[in-house]
Parts: C-alpha cells; sequence; structure tokens
C-alpha cells in the first residue's frame, strides 16, 4: 500500500513576487496576463490609478472588548494607529 506524502504546510500566500519590464508583480500569474494583455495591446498602465477609500487615522481612546480566545478576557483594543486603505486600478483601455 502507498503511503501518502503530506507537504508541509505554508503561509497564505506562496507567489513569488516577479520583475518584468521593470515593473514589480505580485505573482507569475500576475505577469503572465500583462504579456498576454500587451502582446494584444490591450493595456495601456500597471496599476496606474490610485484611490484613496479611507485616510489613516489615531484612535486615540480605550475600547475594553471580550476576547474570543474562551477564557472571556477584556483587553485594551484602543489606542491604535489604522493606515491608510487604498486600491490600484489597473486601466484597460484598448490602446490604439
Amino acid at each position: 500500500m502507498l503511503m501518502k506524502r503530506r507537504s508541509k504546510k505554508r503561509g497564505p500566500v506562496q507567489a513569488k513576487k516577479i520583475t518584468y519590464d521593470g515593473i514589480n508583480f505580485a505573482s507569475g500569474l500576475e505577469r503572465y496576463t500583462y504579456m498576454a494583455l500587451k502582446k494584444n495591446k490591450l493595456f495601456e498602465g500597471y496599476e496606474n490609478e490610485v484611490f484613496q477609500l479611507i485616510e489613516g487615522f489615531n484612535f486615540e481612546n480605550e475600547s475594553y472588548e471580550k476576547q474570543a480566545n474562551g477564557k472571556g478576557d477584556y483587553t485594551n483594543r484602543g489606542k491604535k494607529k489604522y493606515w491608510e486603505l487604498s486600491i490600484h486600478l489597473t486601466s484597460l483601455e484598448k490602446t490604439t
């Protein structure tokens, strides 16, 4: 009987960052998509538009919240700095 080989659990992201044409891609799939769009002349820019959804801010108040660890502990979850939230959009308009 053959034994099933188990692989070591990895983190949530296994993609390798790749640089191509001077652009840093988050994965090989992004680079492949870029190459296919460029080949068919559908590509204008990679993440060239940035929209800020929420500005970063400091939460100065104290906030005691019950933790979900089964013990019912209350810990201070306040007094934190929250970073801005923004998205990068790729323009897929056809270039002529």
